[in-house]
């Protein structure tokens, strides 16, 4: 009689287990999507660095500047080279504040033999934000920083542009631009480092 009772269980399970499953599937949940970061060059950083390498290589620069047709140069003193740079190293250029804001491109441009990474609003900007672009020159041969490009707003019709190349110099040009849409330079700053 227990061989029958045993019989009849297994019989039961292996009818069981032979059965469809009449529940519906249950749908797959999808993945989260996932928002890919860009990491943009920290550019704040790298001209802080570069400042303080010229710093402690113990050569004040050489600061020529063009105004009004006029050439005058003179030595820069250390201590007022982190007045001459202010104006472009706010905003801090990074990944965290400015990717909602400018979007990255990036290609090997072979005529200045660099990759060239390039910043541009995504949007317009507020009226309060002076950081237009910027681009960044890195050499192929050793990914070094060749040249950093920087527009910045400066007042009604006035724009800064620095360009910084590596251990070497910087230059800032000041521009305006008249109510008739024609652009003047008003200003040339070339502080070199490096002789």
């Amino acid at each position: 009689m227990k061989q029958l009772f045993f019989i009849s269980i297994s019989i039961i399970l292996l009818g069981a287990c032979s059965t469809k499953n009449t529940t519906p599937a249950q749908p797959i949940s999808e993945s989260p999507v996932v928002e890919v970061v860009t990491n943009f060059f920290p550019v704040t950083t790298f001209i802080k660095g570069q400042i303080l390498d010229i710093k402690k290589g113990g050569t004040n620069p050489v600061n020529i500047i063009t105004e009004n047709q006029k050439t005058d140069s003179s030595w820069l003193k250390m201590d007022d080279l982190d007045d001459q740079f202010s104006d472009f190293l706010t905003p801090l250029i990074d990944t965290a504040n400015l990717s909602t804001l400018f979007s990255e491109k990036k290609f090997l441009d072979q005529s200045l033999n660099a990759y060239t990474f390039t910043y541009d609003a995504k949007a317009t900007l507020p009226d309060s934000f002076n950081l237009l672009r910027w681009d960044v020159y890195i050499k192929p041969d050793d990914n070094k920083v060749k040249r950093i490009y920087m527009i910045k707003k400066a007042g009604v019709g006035i724009e800064n542009q620095l360009t910084w190349e590596a251990d070497n110099w910087a230059k800032i040009v000041t521009l305006k631009t008249a109510a008739d849409g024609n652009t003047s330079i008003v200003k040339e700053q070339m502080i070199k480092w490096k002789f």
